[in-house]
């Protein structure tokens, strides 16, 4: 698969729709080996950029030895990637401390409203009441899932508002990929995007206080999985196709990995799903369906 940039267009539709799922799939795997770990959030995140900035750093150096002015350009915009990616990441893990995994998982999950207006903002997209129809529907099973019930009692505390803070920053990095991706080639975007964020994650830990090493060598089998299949493979495949879909599309494919990992859950963490969870999940994936064929993406 040629990680050469190209413009922004509906070409070669098939393979980024390929791309897309597989890295959901990958992508999919991140809290089982995250679980694995058992490390705090913050350290977890940073050796899973620094893992993946290590293992693409020779393939990155020949690639950016063919770049062009045009490529140069998108550097800032990946710098700008790995910015919000690793705030995501950092906000999200600092949320799972002070609120319910539940509320912050679902709250995590706005981030495809921000995108949608993001994209009509910036890029001009023209979405229509369809992609909100089932954007809408899949939010409602990925609350199902989560077990999200405001009628139970529900109080936005701090941890909620850090939460709905870090799901503008994966929104942010979404649109923001789609924007670096037109010059630059996915290799070099994602490397660009996990060196920024190891350094920012790995400074946010020294800040915390939190031990970057001593721990089992399960936990160091588990991060280096994390860091090369999930990060360095799973992303460089969704960066790839964010470099010939919208931002808006992609999202929508990529709520398919709650229901994912649930179903992964099963069999590595011994984690069974309750009726409720797999209503939840079919819900999400029509609502996916519904995006994407009435939006004209399927």
């Amino acid at each position: 698969m040629s990680t050469q940039a190209i413009p922004l267009s509906p070409a070669r539709p098939t393979r980024a729709y390929l791309a897309l799922v597989v890295g959901m799939l990958c992508i999919s795997f991140t809290a089982i080996f995250t679980k694995w770990a058992h490390v705090p959030g913050p350290v977890s995140a940073a050796w899973r950029m620094t893992i993946a900035a290590v293992v693409l750093a020779a393939p990155f150096i020949r690639q950016a030895r063919r770049w062009t002015p045009a490529a140069r350009s998108g550097v800032p915009w990946g710098i700008a990637g790995g910015l919000s990616f690793g705030l995501n990441l950092g906000l999200l893990n600092t949320a799972l401390l002070l609120t319910s995994a539940a509320t912050a998982t679902l709250l995590d999950n706005t981030a495809p409203i921000w995108v949608g207006i993001g994209a009509m903002l910036v890029f001009g997209e023209r979405l229509k009441g369809w992609y909100w129809a089932g954007l809408a529907l899949a939010l409602t099973g990925a609350a199902v899932v989560t077990g999200f019930n405001p009628a139970a009692g529900f109080v936005p505390n701090r941890g909620d508002a850090i939460a709905f803070g870090g799901a503008t920053f994966y929104a942010t990095y979404l649109l923001v990929t789609q924007r670096g991706r037109r010059n630059l080639d996915s290799l070099s975007y994602l490397w660009l995007v996990v060196a920024t964020s190891a350094v920012a994650l790995t400074l946010a830990s020294l800040v915390l206080h939190l031990p970057l090493f001593g721990y089992s060598i399960r936990s160091y089998a588990s991060l280096i999985a994390v860091g090369i299949f999930s990060q360095a493979g799973g992303w460089l495949l969704i960066n790839y196709a964010l470099g010939y879909l919208p931002a808006s599309t992609a999202v929508i494919v990529l709520l398919g990995q709650p229901v994912v990992t649930g179903l992964l859950s099963i069999p590595l963490l011994g984690e069974m799903l309750t009726a409720r969870q797999v209503v939840g999940g079919l819900v999400v994936l029509t609502g996916i369906y519904l995006c994407l064929k009435r939006n004209g993406n399927g």
